[in-house]
């Protein structure tokens, strides 16, 4: 398998790269980026220190009108202090749920790890009110800022920040416009296990200044239906989605759960802007919850959060046309639980970015510190 599709991924790059010779079809974007990450719990004797030098390739291929091909490639080098001392990190980084394991560890020892993820790799058919898409590729149906608990195929980490193209399915997606502000959508995705499935349809629709949409789906061991908005509030974004999960094996013994989020964004004059958050989640074990869970484990729609209630605030301007910067913080009434992230993005030239970004992990009931990280990133994108 592994041979079949290195093979496939050189005759791909060939046949592109030829068709580019005679006629503008294929493009290439991508980015390098070099990220430091600081880590200590309470004292700064406890420095931790890890590199990641990341590249992504993105190829596109539009040999017509209706068809475009995409490759996406995602390269990762680790060094530093997590792949030392993390137990099990190098099976976290290639861990991969699709139909086909497409994420190898080229390079793994104690020191330094170098990984190497398919991303996407699709074809997409438009035409008329059709389009198409087979393949791995992000199915987003989030409407919300931070959580969305209407994302069942490729729910994102929000602590995750520098993985901005967010996970991917191996799916099929079908959408049929019934007009300028209104589709019906159906997906499937198959993973790994009997149980890792999903099966889904959405009508998305205007009423007014609002984009709706309805969702029913079977999700792994669940019935799902659910909605979302999005629309305005005078001059304020109004945007929020519920997702409501049912057992389909002995429902009348088991607890459902329901997961819902509402947000509200408002940009000021000059250049300042807020959003806030809160999500409810009616799956969460307050008693065991654990912030430091959020670092490692991979989200669901069904459980975005290890609390039952969490609220979310971010303040963020644009000082000048270079220089931007955010102040986030997410809280939770159970143990006083808070997570502070601060956040500064400099435009150093065309295509080159600076960025500082902190996260600080607080139990102030306990008065207990989880964890501090600084990110130093660089980043030049083509």
């Amino acid at each position: 398998m592994k041979k079949l599709l290195v093979t496939y991924l050189l005759l791909f790059i060939y046949t592109t790269i030829n068709a580019q010779e005679k006629e503008e079809k294929l493009f290439l974007s991508g980015y390098i980026k070099n990220l430091h990450q600081f880590s200590f719990v309470d004292k700064l004797e406890q420095l931790q220190w890890t590199a990641l030098l990341h590249n992504r390739l993105n190829f596109k291929y539009i040999p017509s009108e209706e068809i475009t091909f995409r490759l996406e490639l995602r390269n990762r080098f680790f060094y530093g202090d997590n792949v030392k001392n993390i137990f099990g990190y190098s099976g976290m980084i290639s861990n991969d749920n699709g139909i086909t394991d497409l994420s190898w560890n080229i390079i793994d020892n104690k020191d330094i790890l170098f990984n190497t993820t398919v991303e996407r790799v699709l074809v997409n058919y438009i035409k008329d009110n059709w389009d198409i898409t087979l393949g791995r590729q992000r199915v987003n149906w989030g409407m919300n800022l931070v959580w969305n608990p209407n994302d069942i195929f490729n729910t994102y980490n929000f602590l995750d920040f520098d993985y901005e193209e967010r996970p991917g399915s191996d799916a099929i997606r079908i959408q049929y416009y019934l007009g300028d502000f209104s589709k019906i959508e159906v997906a499937a995705k198959k993973g790994i296990g009997k149980d890792n499935h999903i099966v889904a349809a959405m009508y998305k629709f205007n009423s007014g200044s609002y984009d709706i949409q309805l969702l029913t789906a079977i999700y792994q061991q669940d019935w799902v239906i659910g909605t979302g908005w999005a629309g305005n509030l005078k001059n304020a974004g109004f945007k929020g989605e519920i997702s409501y999960f049912v057992p389909y094996e002995n429902y009348f013994n088991s607890e459902n759960v329901m997961s819902a989020s509402v947000s509200v964004d408002y940009g000021f004059k000059k250049g300042l802007y807020i959003n806030s958050s809160i999500l409810y989640n009616s799956s969460a074990n307050d008693a065991s919850s654990d912030l430091a869970a959020l670092l490692y484990n991979s989200l669901t729609a069904k459980n975005l959060m290890p609390y039952t209630y969490s609220g979310f605030l971010q303040l963020a301007k644009e000082f000048t046309p270079i220089l931007k910067g955010s102040l986030s913080t997410i809280y939770s009434p159970t143990n006083q639980s808070v997570i502070i992230m601060p956040s500064l993005d400099y435009s150093i030239a065309t295509n080159w970015e600076l960025n500082f970004t902190g996260q600080s992990f607080f139990e102030f009931q306990d008065y207990q510190t989880i964890g501090n990280s600084m990110f130093v990133r660089l980043r030049w994108s083509f």
